[in-house]
């Protein structure tokens, strides 16, 4: 199995992949799976797996990703949200559905990203224009 972490800008028309390749130093493409226009994040093309670290555990609470790409990955949602006036975001195995949904501030998600606890099968809603 593999995952996809994933955003999806609350206006998709003002967020660029390869802008947030370059600010993340990360693998941006945009997709339509799961959702239209979800922005994928990786370290190569394809799947998420890359991002996660060693100790990261599929059927866990939280993932555990790489400590190196936090602050890229953080940097690009920061981005998302400036530009697009919101977003969504998650982290889950293909095929598995999702558990919870909350809206948070946008903080809230960067705390979560900061401090490599994002929640496993979540969705996060940030900002003025998310849904």
């Amino acid at each position: 199995m593999c995952i996809e972490i994933f955003a999806v800008a609350a206006d998709a028309g003002k967020v660029s992949a390869r802008r947030l390749s370059e600010i993340s130093v990360l693998v941006v493409t945009k997709k339509n799976r799961p959702v239209k226009d979800a922005l994928h994040f990786s370290r190569e093309p394809g799947c998420s797996c890359s991002l996660l670290s060693d100790t990261s555990d599929s059927g866990g609470d939280t993932w555990a990703l790489e400590s190196e790409v936090v602050d890229g990955l953080a940097a690009a949602l920061s981005a998302i949200h400036a530009d697009a006036g919101g977003l969504t975001f998650q982290a889950l195995w293909i095929g598995d559905k999702v558990a919870t949904e909350e809206r948070v501030p946008l903080k809230e998600l960067l705390r979560d990203v900061r401090a490599n606890r994002i929640k496993n099968r979540h969705v996060y809603q940030a900002g003025t224009r998310a849904g």
